[in-house]
């Protein structure tokens, strides 16, 4: 697979994922969300692109390069709001979206793991973040293999979530 930063060109295919209301749910579900899956494309890839502009953090792009076919997306969320300094250093929250014919074989894990590497190798940060509904076990599943652990029942986007981090002393690679 390839990862790149999502742009423009993105819209339809982040948009046919958001068609999927049974698998794209948490997202579909915060607060202020569009309902149109156009809108919702073209507000997480604007804020992508504002993420990667102002704070060199953003979404990317996951594309099967034999393929050269959007599968997802995966990265920092909202690293203007997001990104915090605390005690220890700089902490980003992270997430994934998964196209659902691709969803359960690997795609996220594998397209995270040099997200992970880049936000503790190149950003120098200290925490990761991961926050998730607590019905969507296959991100808890996800979060767990890339050794985020559990901290937190939390309020997050307008409902209850469960908050994962990772710090880089935790971290295995």
């Amino acid at each position: 697979m390839t990862l790149r930063p999502l742009d423009d060109g993105d819209v339809d295919a982040v948009a046919e994922m958001f068609t999927f209301k049974d698998a794209m749910w948490d997202v579909l579900a915060i607060p202020g969300m569009p309902d149109d899956p156009h809108e919702v494309a073209r507000k997480r890839i604007a804020d992508s692109k504002a993420g990667w502009r102002d704070h060199g953090a953003g979404f990317l792009a996951i594309v099967l390069r034999d393929e050269d076919h959007f599968v997802g997306y995966c990265g920092f969320v909202n690293p203007s709001k997001g990104e915090a300094d605390t005690a220890a250093g700089v902490a980003l929250e992270v997430a994934w979206a998964v196209h659902p014919s691709y969803q359960r074989h690997g795609v996220a894990s594998e397209a995270m793991a040099p997200v992970v590497d880049y936000a503790f190798a190149d950003r120098d940060c200290a925490r990761l973040v991961a926050i998730t509904d607590p019905k969507n076990r296959a991100s808890r599943v996800l979060m767990k293999r890339l050794g985020f652990v559990f901290d937190a029942d939390i309020h997050a986007y307008g409902v209850a979530q469960m908050r994962y981090v990772l710090d880089r002393e935790g971290y295995p690679r």
